[in-house]
């Protein structure tokens, strides 16, 4: 049986223990940490800071998604490029963010040990019911890799999102004075921050499915 034990002092993820495993850390002040905050300090958390659009960006994802369909080869069944980084003209905390298509995500664990081979970690996430989060970190770069369902409600909404914000450059415009306004106000708090860009991301949403 899962039982929640607590959140990640840092990101506030909800932990759970299972089996008498423990899915995170505790520290030697018996603080918590998911597993993807284990390695910062107690005094370090995870900050906000945009960088301007870099056109490099979509190499970055390029050179990613052919190393990504190497390794899963047929059960990729879409690889995109998506978030800030995606998206020309916006500014974005450097992190790649890629989403790949699988056929369910019931089977997403077979998937760790190829995803293993080229840097990927798998990271629990345990509140994120429609996808699964691995990370990748290299001297220079950032990637975020999330599996989900191809063509289900998180695949969809990520693309018309990404693909609204291409096409509109008034609501981009909006969103990169949102983001600055946010980053400054929650430079430190960076859970406070994705929080607080919610209402926008589901206005442009709606606003997609509308069109």
């Amino acid at each position: 049986m899962r039982e929640p034990v607590g959140k990640c002092q840092n990101c506030k993820t909800l932990i759970y223990c299972s089996g008498g495993f423990l899915e995170g850390v505790v520290n030697k002040d018996q603080t918590l940490f998911c597993f993807s905050c284990a390695n910062l300090t107690s005094t370090e958390k995870p900050t906000v800071s945009l960088s301007s659009y870099h056109p490099e960006w979509p190499a970055l994802f390029k050179r990613e998604e052919e190393m990504i369909r190497e390794v899963l080869g047929d059960h990729a069944l879409g690889i995109e490029h998506i978030g800030s980084t995606a998206i020309p003209g916006l500014q974005a905390k450097p992190i790649i963010d890629i989403m790949t298509g699988i056929e369910s995500l019931d089977s997403y664990d077979q998937y760790i040990p190829n995803l293993s081979t080229i840097g990927y970690t798998y990271v629990p996430k345990l509140e994120l019911e429609d996808r699964r989060f691995f990370k990748k970190e290299k001297k220079t770069q950032t990637f975020h890799l999330h599996l989900c369902e191809f063509g289900g409600k998180e695949w969809e909404e990520k693309l018309l999102f990404r693909d609204y914000l291409r096409q509109h450059p008034e609501e981009l415009e909006e969103y990169n004075s949102l983001k600055n306004i946010l980053a400054d106000r929650y430079s430190n708090d960076r859970p406070a921050y994705t929080e607080s860009k919610g209402p926008f991301i589901t206005s442009i949403i709606q606003k997609a499915k509308r069109k």
